[in-house]
């Protein structure tokens, strides 16, 4: 009699003995120290000068201000590299300087740092105690004109309550304000091709004079509008061909009624 085969039932699998949580744990910690060195590592690399280093500042939208008085604003300096550099902090510098309305600084690979501005220009220029400043169209200060240089737009003088300017002020004042309105209002006139301003004294917001060159007495305004009242002495400048019988002054601020002296 043949015996009968009999199957080896399998042996079953061994199982794996899980790893203690607090090697587990342990494990993780190495792991992201190892990240975090490698990160840090390269992040330091980045801010290394000869790795990205600043070989070349740009400027844009400076019409007034030269490269050389920007960069000196900017204070980039050798140590700094593209990603060490703080965009905001150079803004912030160069927004000091006084002719400089906006700034936006960018980065631009692999060396290079633009800086665009956008530029006040001098609208008028106001003495005080015999010093002359320009002066934007905001109020900012701009500089202090150098002794016998032409001032940039109208010269302004004799405002009230005002006793020393400097660069870099933010000026806020009525009187000024008026005096820029009648200059607007005169200057986009026709008869101001024929006129040269010399001087426009601003005593008070109702009395401002006008000096040109061409004739011998000053000219009042004030009180109302500006426009009005160039229209008006335009009108007596044509009927009477320049030559007005005022010896001291043309006082236009009575609306209708015109005082020539």
């Amino acid at each position: 009699m043949m015996a009968a085969n009999t199957a080896m039932a399998p042996r079953p699998a061994a199982r794996r003995r899980a790893k203690p949580r607090s090697l587990l744990i342990v494990e993780r910690v190495i792991a992201a120290a190892i990240l975090c060195g490698a990160g840090y590592g390269f992040y330091k690399y980045l801010l290394e000068p000869k790795t990205l280093g600043i070989r070349r500042v740009k400027f844009e939208g400076a019409a007034i201000l030269s490269g050389q008085q920007l960069l000196e604003a900017a204070n980039i300096t050798e140590s700094d590299s593209l990603f060490s550099v703080s965009r905001e902090e150079i803004r912030r510098r160069v927004m000091e300087l006084p002719y400089v309305r906006e700034c936006e600084v960018r980065r631009a690979f692999p060396d290079t740092i633009i800086i665009r501005v956008a530029e006040r220009e001098p609208v008028a220029s106001v003495m005080v105690n015999n010093h002359v400043f320009e002066i934007g169209q905001d109020g900012m200060v701009l500089r202090e004109v150098p002794p016998l240089s032409p001032p940039g737009g109208p010269l302004i003088t004799n405002l009230p309550g005002l006793s020393a300017l400097v660069p870099g002020q933010m000026l806020e004042h009525p009187v000024l304000n008026r005096a820029l309105s009648l200059w607007w209002a005169f200057s986009a006139a026709p008869v101001s091709s024929q006129l040269t301003l010399s001087e426009i004294s601003a005593e008070g917001e109702n009395h401002i004079s006008m000096f040109f060159d061409e004739i011998p007495y000053e000219t009042r305004w004030g009180r109302t509008d500006f426009a009005a009242q160039v229209r008006r002495f335009e009108g007596l400048w044509r009927e009477k061909g320049g030559a007005l019988p005022c010896r001291e002054y043309l006082d236009m601020r009575f609306d209708g009624d015109v005082l020539c002296k």
